[in-house]
């Protein structure tokens, strides 16, 4: 039995359906697993009046000139605050200047962080390989920390199906976090022959590894308890963990995971 459930301390694979729906894997994307300017306008009005008496007349005149507004050296224009920079709005992609990271669309000076034992792991390529782990085994726990919204930590391991064991295989997920996070489990049959039928829970959405591989992301725990290894009575697989989309700055989590 697969389980894991977020444990809250402090977090982008593209979704590609919602609660409740299957998916299996051949498409590529990403995912993770459970756990005014304002300026002021001078306007100007200038009139001239004039009178001119005469002997045989009176002639009154009113010439009203220019009325009209300027936007020049003396027009105000607001604080400007370019997309990118230090608290200003976070920049394409969420991007920030150098020395600078993006919390809450917004740019940050960067914190220094923890360290993280499981680093450099911000690839499927890069996961950690955790081994193996049976379907009835205890389960595994891993402890790490996102050090901003950017920041990816991939995990993988073989779960194994011990045949005829009950309650059968179901990956979970549980995250314990100080901060907003996303959990994401992908998975592909040990059996070659055999397509990964995935069905997301409620409250997770369908998603595709970058390898191809269907899966599952949830703000917290997730569990698989409809996978099935299509045409195989073998449910062997192998399983990613993707954890990303911090909230926050420093986000350390700890992911428990079966299978």
């Amino acid at each position: 039995m697969f389980a894991s459930t977020p444990i809250a301390c402090a977090s982008n694979d593209d979704a590609v359906g919602s609660g409740g729906s299957s998916s299996s894997g051949t498409t590529d994307a990403d995912s993770s697993t459970s756990l005014t300017t304002s300026s002021t306008n001078t306007s100007s009005t200038s009139a001239s009046t004039s009178s001119t008496t005469s002997d045989d007349s009176t002639t009154t005149g009113t010439t009203a000139v220019d009325t009209g507004s300027s936007d020049g050296p003396g027009s105000s224009s607001g604080a400007d605050c370019p997309a990118g920079t230090i608290d200003c709005p976070c920049g394409a992609d969420d991007t920030c200047d150098e020395g600078t990271v993006c919390v809450a669309d917004v740019c940050e000076a960067a914190v220094a962080c923890g360290i993280d034992g499981y680093e450099p792991n911000h690839s499927q390529d890069a996961a950690v390989d955790l081994g193996t782990l049976g379907d009835g085994d205890d389960p595994g726990s891993i402890a790490g920390e996102l050090d901003h919204a950017l920041d990816v930590d991939w995990f993988t391991y073989q779960g194994e199906d011990n045949v005829g064991l009950p309650p059968g295989v179901a990956p979970s997920r549980m995250v314990i976090a100080n901060g907003g996070l996303r959990l994401c489990k992908f998975l592909a049959c040990a059996d070659d022959g055999a397509d990964a039928e995935v069905t997301c829970p409620p409250g997770s959405e369908a998603a595709n590894a970058p390898g191809g591989q269907p899966g599952c992301c949830a703000p917290g725990s997730l569990s698989m308890s409809d996978f099935n290894c299509a045409g195989s009575i073998d449910d062997s697989a192998q399983v990613w963990i993707r954890i990303d989309q911090a909230a926050e700055q420093c986000v350390e989590y700890t992911v428990n995971y079966e299978f």
